[in-house]
């Protein structure tokens, strides 16, 4: 209901002095009233006008709580979950679920007619799990229904004490709204889903498993075709029971050679997503997904610029993508992938564009390509970057992660080695079990004698803290300045581990463009520098020497 105050209850229809209506205003069991007819807000006496005053869609429709004997619902469930009886404007009576936003505001309604039918009105796109509004999350155990009225039973079962919430549009959706509402379940220890007994519900059941991290779904196996179905008969004890006893989903890893036979012939070496160079794309024939990728560099030598290339390249290949920038803002980070496709260095020079052609460089780029940020400057847990790649990759479909960098995760713990070995396991278990390619970018040890930032070149043994770096990476790229010259803008690839097919070494040089902010191959930039000389010779020619 409008303006709801905690704990209040609808207790009946009044007039309404504002617009004449007869029974249009309604009274809370608080005092405050609310006219569904001229949205006028009267608060109980004593009380404050609220300066939020904004109404439900005007298209919902007034209800109230009524028992419903047929499914075993007192009216004390029904008012609890805001499950209402109402009328549509044609004179049909309809039972009506209220849905609500993140912040608990009730924005739509499912109505269910005599026939069985459903309509959704309101603002259905934004709803939360039906429900949920009344836990906050990060609790033990979440249930998980197919329907309103199940999940009511549910929670009726359970003395209304643990949290059961249902899909807005059933098995057809599931996978969907678990997606949207991802971060909501995967904040308690366990999902329990709970979806019909019959083959759909069962198809729905193993489908939302998957989409939720290995370990926390757990699928159970109803004594009736329903949760209501269990209350009306009886079996309240043995739904509560079955809820226990619910089984921990793990996708299958055991299989049989014949298992295999459709892609055993698909060719993995034709990856179809090219790196952004040529020489490196040579050697390590394309980015594929569920590798993980090592990017090696001392301070100073580009990783950051390298990283933006790479997300941009891969953005332009309609690839999505998720970037974890743990040294940088995220305004930083689009504005120097704006700046790459305008060919402009923006974040050292903004004056090279206008605000507009910042805009519509930014829509151009976004309008029709996922890139996805975590919005975090500064040291994150493992445990919550792990969740994050984890809600990238599951509920926004993003194929590849870039992380800028690892080292930062587990700097300045007591067992920095330890934990950084913890950190890239999970990561290698993370690629495998979400089908993503991952870059991650790992500091380096100093050596002897002359820094990385002289121009030493880059070794698997100078990961930084920890062996696992070398061992669990797929590839490992070094990224180095030129020994002979490294105060230049020429940095070195090198491929210093290879997987796929063991071939490592040189994987060409790049040169930073200070003008644009790109890091292109070498003979692009000579080939760039080249046509910038003919322009500037072509311009200084007189008209007498065009003449001659």
């Amino acid at each position: 209901m409008p303006f709801e105050h905690d704990g209040s209850t609808f207790v009946g229809h009044e007039p309404c002095e504002t617009c004449g209506s007869s029974d249009a205003n309604a009274r809370f069991s608080d005092g405050h009233l609310w006219c569904f007819a001229c949205s006028t807000y009267t608060p109980a006496e004593g009380d404050a006008v609220k300066t939020d005053t904004t109404p439900e869609p005007a298209n919902l429709i007034e209800g109230i709580p009524r028992a419903i004997p047929a499914r075993g619902l007192s009216e004390e469930d029904c008012r609890k979950f805001g499950y209402l009886i109402g009328t549509k404007a044609n004179g049909e009576q309809v039972q009506i679920a209220t849905y609500r936003d993140k912040k608990g505001k009730a924005i739509a309604q499912k109505l269910r007619g005599r026939d069985k039918s459903f309509q959704m009105i309101g603002d259905a796109k934004n709803v939360t799990l039906f429900g949920s509004h009344l836990w906050a999350g990060n609790g033990k155990k979440v249930c998980l229904t197919e329907g309103e009225i199940d999940a009511i039973s549910l929670s009726k079962c359970f003395g209304h004490k643990y949290a059961c919430v249902s899909l807005p549009s059933g098995a057809q959706s599931a996978v969907r709204a678990v997606k949207d509402a991802f971060d909501y379940l995967t904040s308690f220890e366990e999902v329990i889903i709970c979806t019909d007994m019959d083959e759909a519900g069962r198809n729905a059941a193993e489908a939302i498993a998957e989409v939720l991290p290995v370990g926390k779904a757990k699928i159970a196996t109803l004594p009736a075709k329903d949760a209501n179905d269990a209350l009306v008969k009886g079996k309240s004890a043995e739904l509560i029971q079955a809820v226990w006893q619910a089984r921990e989903f793990r996708p299958d890893g055991v299989k049989t050679a014949k298992d295999f036979r459709d892609v055993i012939s698909v060719d993995e070496t034709a990856s179809s997503i090219s790196w952004p160079y040529s020489a490196l794309d040579s050697r390590l024939m394309g980015m594929r997904r569920k590798e993980l990728i090592c990017l090696a560099s001392g301070s100073g030598c580009g990783k950051t610029t390298f990283c933006k290339e790479v997300a941009y390249h891969l953005m332009m290949s309609d690839q999505k993508v998720g970037l974890i920038s743990l040294e940088e803002a995220p305004k930083r980070t689009l504005l120097g992938l704006v700046g790459l496709h305008l060919n402009k260095n923006l974040l050292i020079d903004r004056s090279q564009a206008t605000d507009q052609e910042v805009l519509d460089g930014f829509d151009d780029l976004f309008d029709d390509r996922t890139c996805v940020l975590y919005d975090s400057f500064g040291t994150s847990s493992v445990e919550l970057i792990c969740q994050r790649i984890q809600y990238m990759a599951r509920a926004l479909d993003c194929d590849w992660i870039i992380l800028d960098h690892v080292t930062m995760l587990t700097a300045n713990m007591v067992d920095e080695r330890r934990e950084l070995d913890k950190c890239v396991t999970q990561f290698r278990t993370l690629v495998e079990e979400l089908n993503v390619g991952m870059l991650m970018v790992s500091h380096l040890t100093r050596p002897g004698g002359r820094g990385h930032e002289d121009g030493a070149a880059v070794s698997l043994s100078q990961l930084r803290s920890s062996h696992s770096l070398a061992q669990l990476s797929d590839a490992a790229i070094g990224l180095q300045k030129d020994p002979d010259d490294p105060d230049s803008d020429y940095r070195q690839l090198r491929v210093l581990k290879n997987r796929f097919c063991g071939s490592i070494g040189d994987a060409g040089t790049l040169f930073y463009q200070r003008e644009t902010g790109r890091l292109i191959e070498s003979e692009l930039a000579q080939f760039t520098e080249t046509e910038q000389g003919d322009e500037q010779h072509d311009e200084e020619r007189t008209p007498e020497s065009n003449a001659a």
